[in-house]
């Protein structure tokens, strides 16, 4: 899923103006269990970067989405030093948390059998 998600937000040119706007030379955390507000933005975990990881994560295999995972998450937008990253994950969570489908909190008390 990671991939997956990485391939596509590379080429979204939205996500790419919204980072390139946000992004401070550091990782910027869009998700730890619900969408991060950043400064002078409209909506939680950069709108646009918010929608297309959603309608990913929401078209993505159902494996996919209910893949187990543990902390964080680094997405990297382009190759090289200084390449502008996307940080979520927290805890123990499932890629379909990031839907919201869940119920607040839901991600968090997952935990693997």
């Amino acid at each position: 899923m990671t991939r997956r998600l990485q391939g596509a937000l590379r080429k979204d040119p939205r996500v790419q103006a919204a980072v390139a706007e946000a992004h401070a030379g550091k990782a910027l955390m869009v998700w730890n269990g619900d969408w991060v507000r950043h400064t002078g933005q409209d909506g939680n975990g950069l709108a646009a970067v918010r929608e297309a990881i959603m309608w990913e994560v929401g078209f993505a295999p159902q494996a996919c989405r209910a893949e187990a995972m543990r902390g964080l998450v680094l997405i990297s937008l382009a190759d090289g030093p200084g390449a502008p990253r996307l940080v979520v994950g927290g805890g123990y969570w499932r890629w379909s948390d990031l839907l919201g489908a869940a119920p607040p909190g839901a991600g968090r008390a997952f935990r693997p059998g």
